[in-house]
């Protein structure tokens, strides 16, 4: 099954929008938690302190702790974030200078995927997974995060993607 796609931007930014999203939920729900343990800790310290019990500071020290780490994590999310978003910015640029369609052709041997940048060509065995996704397929590589190639049923039509999803199943177990 061969298909020649053409470039939507708003697509594809919805598309790497719910890539990124998804690869950061876990830890931002476990980042969040943090703040719930250092403000009851912040304030439970402060109200022992403020009674003249010193264990009122291991307490601070515990929330402060918690507090910082959630920052941190928090300030690395905002410019991963930035980073990202500035790398799909530019990617949508050369998409749109190039004018050109993407190529994403299912093989029994193998899946191929051509845009204006390269060329590939990979086994079926070098996916660890795919996953159906508000209505996208994403192909999931076995190296690295984020490692996915992403085709929207908006792209090729309901009766499509559904061969599609038939096809990949076969492929990737």
């Amino acid at each position: 099954m061969k298909l020649e796609i053409p470039f939507e931007e708003n697509i594809y930014l919805e598309q790497t929008t719910l890539n990124f999203t998804l690869a950061w939920k876990d830890n931002l729900k476990k980042n969040k938690k943090r703040l719930y343990w250092a403000l009851p800790s912040i304030i439970f310290g402060a109200f022992l302190v403020y009674r003249e019990n010193y264990l009122g500071f291991l307490f601070l020290g515990i929330g402060l702790h918690y507090a910082i780490n959630f920052y941190d994590y928090y300030s690395y999310y905002k410019k991963s974030k930035t980073e990202y978003f500035e790398l799909i910015k530019s990617e949508i640029e050369g998409q749109k200078a190039a004018g050109q369609n993407s190529l994403w052709e299912f093989n029994d041997d193998h899946f191929r995927y051509k845009y204006y940048k390269y060329d590939a060509k990979i086994k079926w065995n070098a996916f660890k997974s795919y996953r159906i996704i508000d209505k996208n397929i994403f192909l999931d590589l076995e190296v690295g995060n984020n490692s996915s190639y992403i085709l929207g049923e908006i792209e090729v039509g309901k009766d499509r993607f559904e061969e599609i999803i038939e096809f990949v199943k076969k492929k990737v177990e």
